[in-house]
């Protein structure tokens, strides 16, 4: 059946203005979208140049401040005599070791088997004994020459840090690097002799 002309009419103009309606919530939706998300850039942006202002960095030269302490000076001069006197001891017990090893070759060909074996048994002992003794004195990771270091070293350490902590409060620093650690830092913001002058008068608060 045919629509009388009216109605369609009326039909027609209802679905218009339906569309045009959300058309336009559409728009507002995405134009509120946007001004949202740049709200929200714009309160990164400011919160980054907050953080930007607020945070200032420097570094010290670590090496340097420890070459200049007496007690770093000392602590090195003692490990240095102690590993040393092992690293000689190493040497002679290595020294000893080869030239019985040459003299067993030299006499080897006219020993008994018997007499070979014991030789033979002798020299992996004192192979062992030297091995063992470098490892026990100067392994890296677990020698005595290492755990003197940490045990003098420590306590010289802790303070240097405490010096730094007071002098980066005191300039308004929020971070100290190591200048190992730096690739280029602006020479204004090296901190090492102020924390060489401050240990050196002493006035670092004692740890805890």
């Amino acid at each position: 059946m045919e629509i009388p002309f009216p109605v369609r009419q009326r039909i027609l103009s209802f679905d218009f203005c339906n569309h045009s309606n959300r058309s336009h919530h559409l728009e507002d939706t995405v134009k509120n979208t946007f001004i949202l998300i740049a709200l929200a850039a714009l309160f990164v942006l400011f919160a980054s140049v907050a953080v930007a202002q607020a945070t200032k960095a420097a570094f010290v030269d670590s090496e340097k401040i420890l070459g200049e302490l007496p007690e770093a000076q000392r602590a090195s001069q003692e490990l240095g005599a102690l590993v040393k006197a092992w690293q000689d001891s190493v040497a002679g017990m290595q020294s000893d070791f080869q030239k019985q090893v040459e003299e067993y070759q030299k006499q080897s060909s006219v020993m008994a088997a018997a007499k070979k074996d014991v030789e033979e048994k002798r020299l992996n002992d004192l192979n062992v004994k030297w091995r063992e003794f470098y490892a026990q004195k100067l392994d890296p990771q677990k020698g005595e020459a290492a755990q003197e270091r940490e045990k003098r070293l420590a306590p010289i350490r802790e303070k240097v840090l405490r010096a730094i902590e007071v002098v980066a409060k005191e300039d308004g620093f929020t971070f100290v690097f190591d200048r190992a650690n730096v690739l280029f830092a602006d020479a204004k913001v090296d901190l090492t002799y102020k924390v060489i002058d401050r240990l050196k008068r002493g006035t670092v608060p004692k740890g805890k």
